[in-house]
C-alpha cells in the first residue's frame, strides 16, 4: 500500500533504512539526543521443527511489478498466474512444466481468478477481461468504475470487481454487461488498494476504504448487510486512514472484518450486530482456523483471537517487522511468507513455530494454498512450487 509523500522524505527514509539494514547485527539502533529507539527486524531462533517444508518445483514467471495485488490461483491440477505486464503461464501441479502461456498485451493489476473454465482477471485501466481457460481465447472484456488493484471474483453467474474508486462492479459472467454498481464514499486520504472480494454463503463480503464491510446479494447488487469495522474518529486526514483492505473471513454465521488503524469485528449476520472487537491497524488478510481468527498486526506481531469471543488466545512476536505476506491455512496449521525468502509454518492452536524453510533469498510476496501444497511468489518473479510434509 503506497501513500504519496515528498520526494525529500522518499530519500530521507531510503537513506535510513539502507543505514539499518547495513546494521544488521544490533538489535536497536539510538540517535543522539533521540529517545526514540529504531526497532529492527527479529532474528530467526533455532527450534525443534514438527513439519517439513519441500521445495517440488520452481519456475521464472520473468519480471515482477507490483501494480497491484496479483496472486497466483491453484487448483488440482494447474497453477494459473498472470504477470503485471499481461502475460499468462499456465503451469502443470505435477512436473512445473508450462502447459501453455499468453501475452494479452494488458496492464494488469488484480488477479487472477480461474473458475467455471474461465480466466478473470483487471486491469490498470479499470478493464474486467474473461478469457476461455483452456485455450486462453479471450470472451469478452467490459469496462468498471476505476483501476482494479485485486483479484475479481465470480459465483458461475455474476463476475464482481473492485476498482480503487470505491465501487463493486457486477458483470454477467456469459456476455459482460454491466448488471450493477455498488458505490461507497472514499476519503480524501486513503491507502492505494482495495480489498478481496470473497463468496460465502450465497454473498459477496468486501470492505472499503470508509472502514466499512458489506454484505451483499450477487444477482442484484442489492445490500444485505453494511456495518463500520472502524469509525471515523482521528483528528487528522493521516489518522482518519482507515481502510479495509484484506479479505475479510466468514465462519459460523460470523463474518470477521479488521481495518487499517483502527478495530478487529466480528458480527453477527444473522441479527446484524458486533459481537466482539479489538484494536488492530492491518492491511493483511485474515485466516480462520480450528475456531480462531489470525490476524498480523502493522507490526508482524501474529495473533490468533477466539471466533466467538474475540479473546486473544496467543500472539507470536517472533516475526515481528519481518515484512510477511498475508496468512494462509494449510491442512489446519498457518503459513506465512517473510522479506527474507522464509516460509514459515505456525501452530494454529498455540502460535508456536512448527517448520520454517528459506527457499529464496528475495522477499517473498504472495503465499495460496490448496490441500498440503503451496504455490509462493518471490519478489523477482520466481514461482515456488511447495509441499508440507
Amino acid at each position: 500500500m503506497i501513500i504519496v509523500i515528498s520526494l525529500f522524505k522518499s530519500l530521507t527514509i531510503l537513506c535510513l533504512l539502507t543505514f539499518v539494514i547495513s546494521c544488521a547485527s544490533l538489535e536497536k539502533l539510538k540517535f543522539w539526543g533521540d529517545e526514540e529507539e529504531i526497532e529492527l527486524p527479529a532474528s530467526l531462533t533455532e527450534f525443534e521443527q514438527s513439519k517439513s517444508i519441500v521445495e517440488l518445483w520452481s519456475f521464472n514467471l520473468g519480471k515482477y511489478e507490483l501494480l497491484g495485488r496479483i496472486t497466483p490461483s491453484l487448483s488440482s491440477n494447474s497453477i494459473f498466474y498472470i504477470t503485471s505486464e499481461g502475460k499468462i503461464f499456465v503451469i502443470d501441479t505435477n512436473t512445473g512444466k508450462e502447459l501453455w502461456t499468453k501475452d494479452t498485451g494488458d496492464i494488469v493489476s488484480g488477479g487472477i481468478e480461474s473458475k467455471f473454465k474461465t480466466l478473470i482477471y483487471g486491469t490498470l485501466d479499470g478493464e474486467v477481461v474473461v478469457l476461455d481457460q483452456v485455450s486462453g481465447n479471450e470472451i469478452w472484456r467490459a469496462q468498471s468504475t476505476g483501476e482494479i488493484l485485486s483479484s475479481p471474483l465470480t459465483d458461475g453467474s455474476i463476475v464482481a470487481a473492485q476498482s480503487s474508486d470505491g465501487s463493486l462492479t457486477g458483470f454477467d459472467l456469459r456476455t459482460g454487461i454491466r448488471k450493477w454498481v455498488h458505490n461507497s464514499t472514499v476519503p480524501s486520504l486513503s491507502l492505494r488498494g482495495t480489498a478481496t472480494p470473497i463468496l460465502e454463503l450465497g454473498f459477496i463480503f468486501t470492505g472499503f476504504a470508509n472502514g466499512k464491510v458489506v454484505m451483499i446479494y450477487p444477482e442484484s447488487g442489492a445490500i444485505r448487510l453494511e456495518f463500520p469495522v472502524t469509525l471515523n474518529e482521528g483528528t487528522s486526514e493521516l489518522e482518519r486512514i482507515i481502510d479495509v483492505d484484506g479479505k475479510s473471513i466468514v465462519s459460523s454465521n460470523t463474518l470477521v472484518s479488521a481495518s487499517y488503524q483502527g478495530n478487529i469485528t466480528a458480527i453477527d449476520l444473522e441479527q446484524g450486530r458486533p459481537i466482539w472487537k479489538e484494536k488492530l491497524s492491518t492491511i493483511k488478510d485474515l485466516v480462520e482456523s480450528k475456531s480462531k481468527v489470525i490476524a498480523i498486526n502493522d507490526k508482524d506481531i501474529i495473533k490468533g483471537f477466539g471466533l466467538s469471543t474475540g479473546v486473544i488466545l496467543w500472539q507470536q512476536n517472533g516475526l515481528k517487522l519481518r515484512g510477511l505476506t498475508s496468512p494462509v491455512n494449510i491442512e489446519g496449521n498457518i503459513a506465512v511468507g517473510d522479506f527474507e525468502g522464509y516460509i514459515h509454518i505456525l501452530n494454529a492452536s498455540d502460535g508456536s513455530f512448527l517448520g520454517r524453510s528459506q527457499i529464496s533469498k528475495n522477499p517473498i510476496l504472495e503465499i495460496v494454498s490448496e490441500g498440503d501444497k503451496l504455490a509462493v511468489i518471490d519478489e523477482k518473479g520466481r514461482l515456488f512450487f511447495l509441499s508440507l510434509k
